[in-house]
Parts: structure tokens; sequence; C-alpha cells
């Protein structure tokens, strides 16, 4: 059977000269002598019968800005302009000339000259997601440092050594318990962190206080209120926080004001959970009052913007 491809030219002007549309040969494999580096090309179509993709296939296109693949295709598959293996783990083209898109959930890695001749600073943003994204899929076993583990009998605490043991404080006590209700050990760890989130928001009832903390309070305050079940926006953030890092992400609790629905600013507490290279806000007092959109947020996202932080407070077992 002959392999083709389809490759779909865009109205360019280039000078006096216009591009419209061309196919180009009939291939089993896309190499670099495939596009022969015709920086006139905008748009390329993947018919179904292309089998391979050299990682040279796309160099000097720099004028690129789509590719899309045919759905019958059993081996590549495009989503927002980009390129992906069939199963969209890896990201295998980023045109040139695309200035943003979507990257599927699913996409843990980046294949060699992926992001050829993508702008340092875009180049940055699709690394620093799909890292999130890597590491957000790593499986129970392949999480590095202390973190809870799945075992016989209940939720455990495997150490940073990598002796198991059982829940040893009352904090790490109330915090596997959440664990335990919302997660299984099948789960990844971004599967794990937002499943403990939505249980938390469901478990807990907000409780009205005009006390602001001070000195050492995070644990206490995390106590209290995961052993009451209920507390103030302190207590929600810091319940989060410990079972964050029970699962093995850095996490912090960030104190400052807030936009109030009321007009002005009032006073505020929300985690911050490190996810891959970047820090994100987890606001679960919030989640419960609004429903949605205060999960794995940044300052820019959040929907009660601006949150203003003035302090922070890193917790651990």
């Amino acid at each position: 059977m002959k392999k083709f491809f389809t490759l779909i030219l865009m109205l360019i002007m280039m000078g006096s000269m216009t591009i419209t549309s061309k196919a180009v040969g009939s291939y089993k494999t896309l190499d670099v002598n495939s596009f022969k580096s015709d920086y006139r090309i905008t748009t390329i179509h993947i018919g179904s019968d292309v089998g391979t993709i050299t990682e040279n296939a796309f160099r000097n296109l720099n004028n690129l800005r789509s590719i899309t693949v045919s759905d019958n295709n059993p081996f590549y598959a495009s989503y927002s302009g980009c390129l992906y293996d069939k199963y969209m783990t890896e990201l295998l083209c980023f045109p040139p000339a695309l200035s943003g898109a979507t990257i599927p959930p699913t996409v843990v890695s980046i294949g060699k000259n992926a992001l050829k001749g993508v702008p340092e600073n875009l180049k940055d943003q699709i690394r620093d997601v799909v890292e999130d994204q890597a590491n957000g899929n790593l499986k129970e076993s392949e999480i590095k440092g202390p973190h809870f583990i799945h075992g016989t009998g209940g939720i455990k605490w495997k150490k940073d050594d990598g002796t198991v043991i059982s829940p040893n404080s009352l904090i790490m006590c109330l915090a596997a318990e959440v664990v335990e209700s919302a997660t299984y050990g099948s789960m990844t760890q971004g599967q794990q962190l937002e499943a403990s989130f939505n249980a938390l928001v469901d478990r807990l009832s907000y409780e009205r206080s005009t006390e602001t903390p001070s000195g050492d309070w995070v644990k206490d305050y995390a106590s209290k209120t995961l052993g009451e079940r209920k507390g103030n926006c302190y207590g929600y953030a810091a319940s989060f926080a410990y079972i964050a890092a029970g699962l093995g992400y850095d996490a912090r609790v960030c104190t400052g004001t807030v936009t109030s629905s009321l007009g002005g600013r009032t006073d505020h507490a929300w985690t911050e959970v490190k996810v891959g290279r970047q820090w994100y806000i987890f606001d679960a007092e919030m989640q419960d009052a609004k429903g949605s959109g205060y999960y794995k947020q940044t300052y820019d996202s959040y929907p009660a913007r601006p949150l203003i932080k003035t302090a922070s407070y890193s917790v651990s077992f």
C-alpha cells in the first residue's frame, strides 16, 4: 500500500508571489527531505498512512503555525495545532509560528527538536506545563521523598530512607484520614492531590472567626479544623497544606488579603503547592464558598484577584 500525506499551504504573500496549495508526493516516512526547509509552508496536514516522522522533518519551517493529523492515522495525533504521538503523551512538534496552544493533560514529555524555532519565553512556558504534568502523573512508587502510601491496613508513611511506618502524630493521622477516604494506590500523584482537595472541601464546614492567628499556629489550626471538620480560611489552608505535604509535595500556607464580595479587601489565607517548577494556589475555603475555580490557580488566573500575599509558612511532618 502506498503511504501518503497531504501538505496544505495557506494563502500567504511573499513579495509578488502568492502560494495557494500543493500536494507533495507519497511517503511512508516524513524526514528532512520531505519539506526541504521550505520556509513558505504555514500549515501541514498528515494523512492516515504516514507511519514515521523523523525528528528533523520540520527543520527550518519557521512560518509553520499549524499541524493537523487524520483521525485515522494509527501513529500520530494533533491537538490545538501541535503534533503528538497517537496517545498524546509526547509533544513532537510545536510549530514555530504558533503563538499559543492548549497542551493536553496527558502530555508528559517533549521530543527532540519539538520546540525548534519556538521563541525562548514560549519554550519555557511549554516546558513548565509538560514538567508539571509529568510530575503530576507520577505513580505512588515513583514519588521521591517522604509521603503517604496505600498499604495493607490503610494509609502508611514512607520515610526518606524508604522505611514504612504507620502515621505517628495527630496531624499526620488526620491528614491520612482525608487521603484514605478519597484516593487509591492506583491513582497518580496529581489525581490524589485533586481528589483529596475535593474531599477536604466536602468534609469541612466554614466557621466564621475574627481571630487572626499568630506565632506557630499552622499545625494547631490544621489539627483543630480536621478534627472538628470546621474552621475558617486559616484552618482550611493549613489543613490542605498538610494533606499536600503528605502526598509528597512542597506546600506552604499563605496569608494576606483578597478582594471582598462586599467591596474592598479582607484578610485571607490559602495554600500554595509546588507542582513541577511552579507554585500554584489551592484555596479550599473559597472553593467551598464559590463551588469551583479555586483549584490549582496562579496569581493571574485566581478568580478573586488580586490576591496579595504578606506571609507564608512551610509545612512538613
